[in-house]
C-alpha cells in the first residue's frame, strides 16, 4: 500500500489540525482548536521502513510543542529546538523557516 506523504494524517482523533503549514518536504505545521502552539507533523524515514502491518499512517509522526515558547505565531517562530527522538531529525523554526540544527 503507498502512503501519500503530501499530506498527513490530520484527521486523527484529537489531533484534528488546522492551517496546515509545509516546513519542509518532511515537516508540516498546523492548529489544534484547544492549544496556543503548533502541532507538528513529521514524515519519519525509521517508521516508514516498518512493515505496514506495524503502522498507523506510513511514516507520519505527530508532536505536540506546549512545552516550547512561541516568540511569533506569523511568521512561525518557536524556542526552543524540535527534536524527533525517532530518527534525530533536529531543528528550529523561526522566521517561518526550519533550520537543521
Amino acid at each position: 500500500m503507498s502512503v501519500d506523504r503530501s499530506r498527513p494524517p490530520t484527521d486523527w482523533p484529537g489531533l484534528e489540525t488546522a492551517g496546515l503549514t509545509l516546513l519542509t518536504d518532511g515537516i508540516f505545521y498546523g492548529w489544534l482548536e484547544h492549544e496556543t502552539n503548533p502541532f507538528f507533523w513529521h514524515w519519519c524515514p525509521t517508521y516508514a521502513g516498518l512493515p505496514e502491518k506495524k503502522k498507523v499512517s506510513g511514516g507520519w509522526v505527530g508532536a505536540g510543542t506546549s512545552a516550547h515558547t512561541l516568540v511569533s505565531r506569523e511568521p512561525l517562530h518557536l524556542e526552543p529546538s524540535l527534536l524527533w527522538q525517532c530518527c534525530g531529525t533536529h531543528g528550529f523554526v523561526r522566521g517561518g523557516e526550519w533550520i537543521p540544527a
